[in-house]
């Protein structure tokens, strides 16, 4: 390899390196919490196998099984970082600022296999290394499938381009394991396979400064290509695939036929919405401002009208581009660059796939490479090779500063969710997020004041969510659901027991399976008890403290695994007298988790009132053994030592 080639693949991942550094400083955020900090599923090695097996989202949860997903080299790359990067989220972001870097250098490579010159092909690789829509993508942990995705269907078209007929179905198995997108990229291998000249008289767009030569050169001749080698060798990708999601999804359909969002749009409503989509995103590839996380779904006859206009605009963009490409089909720049820039919005045509938010950042990366070697490719026609450099640099400079300005709202999630619910208050998710947020640290809170600010904070944004109306904005019923929740969930937090009962009651009375629901409505029932046996109502305590007891069980039921109303249950049955149960039930969660103190409270409890008083002893033992570090370690201590005192002062007894 030549010296100035090696700059040409370098100079883009530099730039896109020194761009997006700030980001191996930032956190876990959103559903990377869900997907791998939380998820003990991903922190083992066992994932790399168990992810050909599995649809992608049934490895968070079983219950989202219905997700018609499958990324299995995704899902074994994140968690193949969990257990080399020790964790750590640097870990992760360092994997996506590289791979980012490798997509810039791979839209380079496919610059110079189209003949491009080496400056061309270098820019068009550092206007894609700084894309303003990129914030999201690299910055988001979770959006490391999108990266790898890109990266394999950039080497799949440079293959595709140098005529390497194997490498380029192996490249697109490997991009089509690693997320949906890159079927539009096999979509497009075959477009072109059948489009492009059979021999060397390919033609690419001029790419030097030159006044009297053509507007377009050949590319050095070729032998004869045949169709069949690359035809074959796509098809078997396709099979590879088909075979691997009919296994995972045990269905003929192969998990395609699954609908992830239910909006209730008629036909023509989808259709319209589909090109309006494809409108926002080729605008924002053009101007990539501003920046939201989450853009809620329009509904109402309001919406409808502009989803029209947007969708018409779109059609006549996608009929030009379209003209373009039958009219251009022996350039392979416009072949490969234009081919790529709406293959990346496929999936846009299936609006019943696209989640809550049809319209998320992310999902421009891989048009954006398109996008950027179009770009380059007509700027580079214009006379002066001068004015050609000024217009690139005026389209990098503000791209860049878009990303760098974008990035800087996902460093943690305190700073997403405020952002999110100042930049799109219509989206459920940024009040519903901040608000669970919130909860956590009031929970986690010592000083009580610090307490009753953060559980006003979260009161405030689970009301903020609610009031979001269902008929203006797509709202789903699962966040609808979290948000009912999370207002309970602060209401029981401040004290205010039966208002959080009646929200948790209105809850589950309109969502018949709602585990947390009923854990909620238990808690509510049993402090209610507890306060009736404060006030020396013994009967009206046992009464409600078995209501709650049902609840209890009713909630695990409906989830087994759910660990807050196990422990609910084991303190119900405690306080309700059935101490040999409680004992079975509270050994169990203490030997699943010894370093949980309220489990280890609850275990020592019963033993107490059982009279094994040596044994209450060990389990505070224990607990301080495999706890050191826990902040109320010092008070379990003097507990202990209390104990030892009165077990020692006791008399011994006469045998028995």
């Amino acid at each position: 390899m030549s010296l100035s080639r090696f700059f040409c693949l370098l100079v883009p991942a530099l730039i896109g390196l020194a761009l997006f550094a700030p980001v191996l400083n930032g956190d876990f955020v959103y559903d990377d919490r869900a997907l791998i900090s939380l998820n003990p599923t991903m922190q083992e090695w066992s994932v790399v196998g168990k992810a050909f097996t599995t649809p992608y989202w049934a490895l968070v949860d079983a219950n989202r099984f219905g997700s018609g997903f499958y990324r299995p080299l995704g899902a074994a790359t994140l968690g193949a970082i969990w257990q080399l990067g020790g964790a750590s989220p640097g870990a992760f972001h360092l994997v996506s600022i590289l791979l980012h870097c490798a997509c810039a250098t791979g839209v380079a490579a496919l610059g110079l296999a189209l003949g491009w010159r080496r400056s061309m092909a270098a820019a068009g690789g550092i206007l894609f290394a700084v894309h303003g829509s990129h914030a999201e993508p690299v910055a988001w942990i979770s959006a490391i499938p999108e990266l790898l995705a890109t990266f394999f269907s950039l080497l799949a078209l440079r293959s595709l381009a140098k005529r390497q007929t194997l490498r380029t179905g192996l490249w697109l198995l490997a991009a089509m394991l690693c997320k949906e997108v890159a079927i539009g990229v096999w979509l497009l291998a075959l477009g072109i396979t059948w489009l492009r000249p059979k021999t060397g008289d390919a033609v690419r767009l001029e790419t030097t400064r030159s006044s009297t030569s053509a507007t377009a050169h050949s590319l050095p001749a070729q032998k004869s290509f045949s169709l069949w080698p690359t035809f074959l060798s796509l098809s078997c990708a396709a099979l590879v695939v088909y075979a691997l999601r009919y296994l995972a999804f045990d269905d003929a359909a192969a998990g395609f036929d699954r609908m992830n969002t239910f909006h209730a749009l008629d036909q023509s409503q989808q259709i319209s919405l589909s090109f309006s989509l494809i409108g926002r995103y080729l605008a924002f590839l053009i101007w990539p401002w501003p920046h939201a996380p989450f853009r809620p779904l329009e509904l109402g006859s309001a919406a409808d009208a502009t989803y029209l206009k947007m969708a018409l605009a779109a059609g006549l963009v996608s009929l030009s581009a379209f003209g373009l490409w039958l009219w251009q089909r022996k350039n392979v720049t416009v072949l490969f660059s234009l081919g790529l820039l709406f293959a990346g919005l496929v999936p846009v045509m299936n609006t019943q796939a696209l989640g809550q938010y049809p319209f998320e950042e992310r999902f421009l990366y891989l048009p954006s490479a398109g996008f950027a070697l179009l770009t380059v490719a007509l700027l580079s026609r214009l006379r002066s090779q001068r004015l050609a450099w000024a217009a690139i640099a005026l389209l990098v400079i503000p791209h860049a500063v878009s990303a760098r300005s974008g990035i800087t709202h996902w460093r943690d999630e305190e700073t997403l969710f405020r952002w999110a619910r100042e930049v799109a208050p219509n989206a459920v998710t940024g009040h519903v997020e901040y608000g669970r947020l919130m909860l956590e640290r009031a929970q986690g809170a010592v000083d009580d004041l610090q307490r009753q600010r953060y559980g006003e904070y979260a009161l405030e944004a689970y009301q903020q969510s609610l009031t979001v109306d269902p008929d203006q904005y797509f709202v789903t019923s699962v966040e609808r659901e979290k948000g009912n929740l999370g207002l309970g969930d602060a209401l029981y937090l401040q004290g205010d027991f039966a208002g959080a009962e009646a929200v948790y009651r209105r809850t589950v009375d309109h969502y018949k399976f709602s585990p947390i629901g009923y854990l909620g409505l238990a808690n509510c029932r049993a402090q209610t008890a507890l306060r009736h046996g404060e006030s020396g109502h013994f009967e009206l305590h046992d009464a409600v403290m078995s209501e709650a007891l049902t609840l209890f069980e009713t909630a695990l039921l409906q989830d087994p695994h759910l660990d807050a109303a196990r422990l609910g249950k084991a303190n119900a049955l405690f306080r309700v007298g059935r101490f040999d149960e409680a004992l079975q039930l509270a050994m169990q969660l203490f030997d699943e988790n010894p370093t949980r103190l309220e489990t280890a409270q609850l275990l020592f409890s019963v033993q107490m009132q059982m009279e094994r008083l040596d044994l209450a002893i060990q389990t505070l033992d224990y607990f301080l053994q495999m706890a050191p570090q826990h902040p109320q370690r010092d008070m379990v201590q003097q507990t202990v030592e209390e104990l030892r005192r009165i077990l020692d002062a006791t008399p011994l007894g006469p045998p028995r």
